[in-house]
C-alpha cells in the first residue's frame, strides 16, 4: 500500500478429545500465563532501567501510527487493533474484537535489535462459529534478534514471519487495503518460521533486495490454527524498481506437521505498481508435492485500488485458487472501498463473490476498523 507506515519431530500421535469449552479455557489460560510473563519481563526491564531514562520522560511524545518511544531506553511499544462485522451468506450477523496487536522493540547504538509481536485473536465475539481457530488465544506472531554484520546484510534469528510474496510481510490489519485476506497468502504456506535468516540488499545489483531462511522445525509457540513447519529452506527477492513496478520472487523448500513425509517445493512470483495513488499489486504461487501431481497446490491474486477522494478508494480484487486434492478451481472476486480516516485509522468494507466454491470460502459481507497505534 503507498504511503503506509514502515513500521517436531516427525511422526503422528493421536490427540485425546477435550470438551470445546474446556479446551477454550485451557487456551485462556495459558494465553493469560504468557501475557503474565510478558508483563512480567517488561516490569524487570522497567527496574533496570537507569534514572536518567525516567528523567528523559518528560519530554515523551506520542503520535497514532508512529508508536511510543521511550526516551533513553532505546524501547518502543506499538501495535494495531481491528474490531470486523460480517453478514456472510447462509449465516447470522457477527461482531469480532477480532486482534489487539503488541509491538515491543529495542534499537541501541551498536549492532544488534529485537522485535516481537504478540497478537491476542479473537478476544471478543457476539456469535461463535464453532470452527477451529475461534477461540480467544494469545499468539506469537514474532520474536526476533537482528544483529548488522555491516550496512548492507543482517543476521536474524528467532520467529519470524516467512517471506513468501508481499502480502505475508505487511500483513498488519490497518496497512493492507482489505478485511479478508487473498486464499493465496492463506493456505499454501505456514505464515510463520523459527530459524535463521540473512537479509540485505546488493548495491551491486541496482540494490536488489534478498531474504535466504532455514528452520529445522521447533516452532516458537505455534498456533493451534495452523501447520507449522517441521523443515524449511527458502529465499525470496526483490528486484530493482523498474518504471514503477517492484517484482520479487519466492522460493521455498519444506515439509509440514500436519501433513508429514509430504515433501513440497513452492515457487512464488508477486508484484506491486503505484503511480499517483493508483495500484495494482498481484502473487502468484505454485506449491509441487511429493505426494503427485494431484496433491500439487496452486493459486493467485490480482488487486486494483482507484481513488476516490481525498481519502476514500476503490478497490476491486480476482482469485484463481485450486486447493490440494481438488478437481477444480474456486474463483473469488471482491468489490469494496476503504475509507483512511488518517494515516493510521482505515475503515474498510468489501463484498465477495465467487464461482465454484467447493472450499467453503467465505462470501457476502465484510467490514472492519482498523488502528495502528
Amino acid at each position: 500500500m503507498s504511503g503506509k507506515p514502515q513500521v517436531y519431530g516427525k511422526g503422528v500421535t493421536a490427540t485425546p478429545f477435550v470438551p470445546p469449552r474446556r479446551q477454550a479455557f485451557s487456551m485462556f489460560r495459558r494465553a493469560r500465563l504468557a501475557l503474565a510473563r510478558a508483563l512480567m519481563l517488561a516490569s524487570l526491564a522497567w527496574l533496570t532501567f537507569p534514572a536518567s531514562a525516567e528523567e528523559d520522560f518528560d519530554h515523551l511524545s506520542y503520535r497514532l501510527g508512529e508508536g511510543l518511544h521511550l526516551p533513553g531506553t532505546g524501547f518502543s511499544l506499538g501495535g494495531y487493533s481491528t474490531v470486523t462485522f460480517d453478514k456472510l451468506r447462509h449465516t447470522p450477523a457477527r461482531a469480532t474484537l477480532e486482534d489487539i496487536s503488541l509491538f515491543v522493540w529495542w534499537e541501541g547504538e551498536g549492532r544488534w535489535k529485537f522485535f516481537s509481536e504478540f497478537d491476542f485473536e479473537n478476544l471478543l465475539s457476539s456469535r461463535s462459529t464453532g470452527q477451529d481457530g475461534d477461540d480467544p488465544y494469545l499468539a506469537l506472531e514474532r520474536i526476533y534478534f537482528d544483529y548488522a554484520l555491516d550496512d548492507t546484510t543482517v543476521i536474524r534469528a528467532g520467529k519470524f514471519l516467512t517471506p513468501i510474496g508481499r502480502w505475508n510481510l505487511i500483513h498488519a490489519t490497518p496497512l493492507v487495503w482489505t478485511t479478508s485476506r487473498p486464499l493465496v497468502t492463506l493456505n499454501t504456506f505456514p505464515s510463520n518460521a523459527s530459524g535463521l535468516m540473512v537479509n540485505g540488499n546488493l548495491s551491486s545489483l541496482g540494490g536488489t533486495e534478498y531474504s535466504l531462511y532455514a528452520s529445522s522445525g521447533s516452532e516458537i509457540r505455534p498456533s493451534p490454527s495452523l501447520d507449522p513447519f517441521t523443515e524449511v529452506v527458502g529465499g525470496h527477492v526483490n528486484l530493482p524498481s523498474l518504471a514503477g513496478t517492484r517484482i520479487g520472487l519466492s522460493y521455498a523448500n519444506f515439509e509440514q506437521k500436519k501433513t508429514s513425509g509430504e515433501h513440497k517445493e513452492l515457487f512464488g512470483i508477486d508484484f506491486v505498481w503505484a503511480r499517483n495513488r493508483y495500484e495494482i499489486s498481484g502473487e502468484g504461487v505454485y506449491r509441487f508435492s511429493g505426494k503427485g501431481s494431484a496433491w500439487d497446490e496452486k493459486g493467485a491474486f490480482l488487486q486494483m485500488v482507484v481513488p476516490l477522494s481525498a481519502k476514500l478508494y476503490a478497490v476491486g480484487r480476482y482469485e484463481y485458487f485450486r486447493k490440494s486434492q481438488a478437481t477444480e478451481a474456486t474463483e473469488l472476486w471482491l468489490g469494496g472501498l476503504n475509507y483512511r480516516l488518517t494515516p493510521a485509522v482505515a475503515l474498510k468494507a468489501e463484498w465477495i463473490g465467487s464461482r465454484r466454491n467447493n472450499i467453503g470460502q467465505p462470501e457476502g459481507f465484510m467490514s472492519s476498523l482498523s488502528i495502528l497505534f
